[in-house]
């Protein structure tokens, strides 16, 4: 090649006689232009100072612009062919989508000066350089973040470069130095770039493994072992590949609370969105509701609330070696439960890995469950909004009358000091396991979020609902001991036990606070609250 370009270049110089200072008798006046539709002017300069330092200082202007025979030339001459030097490359352009483009678009997509520069091309290692690795993001982009390129290409929002310059990538690469991480080229290639549909493109569905395998080849290894590649292969591209979990411009590291592939995000934002799909699991077979009844459990409840030790979808699957269940290697395999699940819990038996991970609903996985439940939802509903109906009216005549009978009545106490602590930490400890109860049912509610900025993280959360859960015990194994053993106990039992006479207190009770009678029932220690 370096030969054939000096005798072309020697074979030129005899047969055109301009130089370049003749060249620059003209091409030095910075406000020398020509008008291109009558409507833009484009400048003509040529700075001489940025031209010597180019890889082509040693050329004549001609060795380019071949068309030329005289200083005095023609105003429009032919574009540069830079294929009489750049053979090879310039054919593997001309069947790229940049050279291709140009003929199906209006827009003018990149020819070899936009990447390359014109009269100021330099080598790729030089730091100024526009083919240069820390320069080429804002190379591509000065065509790919306009919006007129955007949208031929199909796109939406700020495009593809500007999300990677939000990358990891791009910040290993610029504020870390790492001129290993991964720019425009290095994914897409340089010259021959083409449609994501031509199976030669390096980012067609088939070739995005081995593009990205190329730096992160351990992870690569792993997916080309998996399901989810093997359904790519047999023609399922709705199978995931890299860039379906990971993203693609906007690449963010794992490590970063916001980042998709972050672990408390990748069940909802990255699993979700194909695992939950009753159109596309019913399309491979598969239970649309995995997800759902997943997101029920301790596990996915845990992790919406924040827990960075719950399980999520990859805890048990795995990442990228994500194997089907039948395979022996599978993490899902019933062989290898106990290994699975051995990740978190301690002395795992049998009976724990039958546990239903994924159950579609109560009723089919626990029949008494299911009634028990229903019958205790239904007794809380009764029982409380009863109780807030009774008190209600019961209030709003005590809190009128109550100040006057202060006055005029002699007052006993009711409660020994042991009874009011304990009753105190009956009601704390009943509270405390409401509250922390319902924080990991309704892990998105806005009083929940008020607790976890208060630093009630789920390790806190689990602790306080146990320590109150202990102190619930013990306070009723307190009382049961007492009713059982002393004395004033059994006698408690015997006036706490319900009788006919409740029941006629109960109604003359509500009548009396209505207005509908002037006798209030006369209690005896325990009313029949």
């Amino acid at each position: 090649m370096k030969i054939k370009l000096l005798i072309y270049t020697i074979l030129l110089s005899f047969c055109f006689g301009q130089t370049i200072e003749e060249c620059m008798e003209c091409h030095s006046d910075e406000e020398l232009t020509k008008s291109i539709n009558d409507s833009t002017e484009m400048s003509l300069y040529v700075n001489i100072d940025a031209y010597n330092k180019s890889v082509h200082q040693d050329f004549e202007c001609i060795d380019c612009h071949s068309t030329i025979e005289s200083a005095e030339h023609e105003e429009d001459l032919p574009d540069v062919d830079c294929g009489q030097c750049h053979e090879e490359i310039q054919q593997v352009y001309n069947e790229s989508i940049h050279s291709n483009a140009i003929i199906q678009s209006e827009i003018n997509i990149a020819h070899c000066k936009d990447c390359h520069g014109n009269h100021n091309i330099l080598p790729s290692d030089e730091k100024n350089s526009m083919t240069n690795k820390l320069n080429i993001s804002h190379t591509c982009g000065s065509c790919h973040s306009k919006p007129e390129v955007i949208k031929l290409l199909g796109l939406r929002g700020e495009g593809p470069v500007v999300n990677y310059h939000k990358s990891i990538h791009n910040k290993l690469l610029h504020e870390e130095k790492n001129l290993n991480a991964p720019t425009c080229t290095d994914c897409h290639g340089s010259h021959s770039i083409f449609l994501m549909s031509d199976p030669r493109s390096t980012f067609n569905k088939l070739n995005i493994p081995e593009t990205c395998g190329k730096c992160h080849s351990k992870e690569t290894g792993k997916y080309t072992e998996s399901i989810h590649w093997k359904s790519v292969k047999r023609g399922h591209f709705e199978s995931p590949v890299c860039n379906d979990c990971h993203g693609e411009h906007k690449i963010e590291s794992p490590r970063t609370r916001e980042s998709i592939t972050n672990y408390l995000n990748i069940a909802s934002q990255v699993c979700a969105r194909c695992h939950s799909s009753e159109t596309l699991m019913e399309r491979f077979g598969l239970n649309s509701q995995q997800f759902t009844s997943y997101m029920k459990t301790y596990h996915g409840l845990a992790s919406l609330k924040g827990s960075s030790e719950a399980a999520t979808c990859t805890s048990c699957h795995e990442v990228h070696s994500i194997l089907e269940q039948s395979s022996p290697r599978s993490s899902v395999n019933k062989a290898n439960l106990k290994k699975t699940c051995g990740k978190c819990h301690d002395a795992v038996s049998d009976d724990f890995v039958n546990i239903s991970v994924h159950p579609v609903n109560l009723k089919t996985r626990n029949i008494y469950g299911y009634y028990i439940r229903n019958a205790y939802v239904w007794l809380i509903i009764l029982l409380i909004s009863g109780m807030f109906i009774h008190n209600l009216i019961i209030f709003l005549y005590y809190i009128v009358q109550k100040h006057r009978k202060n006055k005029l009545q002699v007052n006993i106490q009711r409660f020994q000091p042991f009874e009011v602590y304990q009753h105190l930490l009956l009601i704390l400890s009943f509270f405390t396991l409401v509250i922390t109860g319902f924080a990991l049912k309704f892990p998105d509610s806005f009083w929940v979020q008020w607790l976890v900025n208060l630093g009630m993280n789920e390790s806190l959360r689990a602790l306080l609902h146990r320590i109150a859960a202990v102190i619930l015990i013990i306070i009723s194994l307190i009382q049961l001991i007492f009713f059982l053993i002393h004395r004033k106990g059994r006698r408690e039992i015997v006036l706490l036990m319900p009788g006919i006479k409740d029941i006629k207190d109960f109604l003359q009770n509500i009548r009396f606070h209505l207005h509908l009678s002037k006798h209030k029932p006369e209690f005896g220690r325990w009313d029949y609250t």
